[in-house]
């Protein structure tokens, strides 16, 4: 069995070698173990487990181990992109559509909250946000090399905010919901649903169809193929932000000097500064 261990925002690779161990885990699922490690290296840096069990006590518990972006850097970051994308032409509409949004009672205030995954990259308390505005980041650079698109920034500014909102429903405090099965994509568009009129009434029909676009398209072809220019755009973003996010974690986590991608091989590390460690 191989999985992983997880502690404030880090990935430690596990393997199980012994059946009567790993049943454990398999009878148990996902939680809090006691575990007795040994470091190894096979294909890459790995613990192999010797012994585990469930942790006996309710002293901790999931969210002691669970690492977050501070909300005041979250709104502090999410002010300095909003400067900005108003300089690429984002109008005060486009942001006060926002607001309404993430204000909406379904979304319980968790935009700040929930993570954008479970695992990999920004699998953290505010990750979704964090996510979000590193993409911003990114559209404003791309708005800036490509001024023919601000005629669009409204529509890729929204789009980007909206993009991931269903995970806010998909997943729960970095774990699964009640009905993951109905990913993220599909619960984001039934949200777009609750503010159509809203959307309309500032915009049009074809505004509000182009967002559905992307929240449907924007995986590309690791799920509904991409229908619009925009949906491609905002794939290629997520894309850019999300890998170099996990290439850089995989850095931090590596013991040595090379990490292992899964597309490309061993990896040699570059220099980062040590105090994102």
């Amino acid at each position: 069995m191989t999985g992983e261990f997880y502690q404030n925002g880090k990935t430690y690779t596990f393997r199980i070698w012994d059946k009567d161990i790993y049943q454990i885990v398999i009878e148990y699922g996902p939680g809090i173990y006691v575990a007795e490690t040994v470091g190894s290296d096979f294909n890459g840096p790995y613990l192999t487990v010797r012994s585990i069990d469930l942790y006996p006590g309710d002293d901790l518990t999931r969210h002691d181990f669970m690492s977050g972006i501070p909300r005041a850097e979250l709104t502090s970051n999410l002010d300095e992109v909003k400067m900005r994308l108003n300089e690429v032409g984002v109008s005060d509409k486009c942001w006060e559509l926002i607001n309404l949004a993430l204000q909406h009672p379904m979304l319980e205030g968790r935009f700040l909250i929930e993570g954008a995954a479970t695992r990999h990259h920004d699998n953290v308390v505010g990750g979704l946000a964090n996510h979000t505005t590193k993409m911003l980041r990114l559209l404003s650079a791309l708005l800036f090399n490509n001024p023919e698109l601000q005629k669009s920034s409204d529509l890729l500014t929204f789009s980007i905010f909206m993009h991931d909102i269903g995970k806010i429903f998909e997943y729960r405090d970095l774990d699964v919901g009640e009905y993951w099965f109905a990913n993220h994509r599909v619960r984001g568009i039934e949200f777009l649903s609750e503010i159509k009129d809203e959307i309309i009434a500032r915009y049009d029909e074809n505004f509000y169809r182009q967002v559905q676009s992307v929240i449907a398209g924007h995986h590309g072809p690791y799920g509904d193929r991409p229908t619009t220019v925009a949906a491609v755009i905002v794939h290629y973003i997520d894309v850019l932000e999300s890998q170099a996010t996990e290439l850089v974690r995989e850095q931090l986590n590596a013991p040595g000097n090379k990490i292992r991608h899964t597309d490309f091989g061993f990896l040699r590390e570059i220099p980062l500064f040590e105090e994102n460690k």
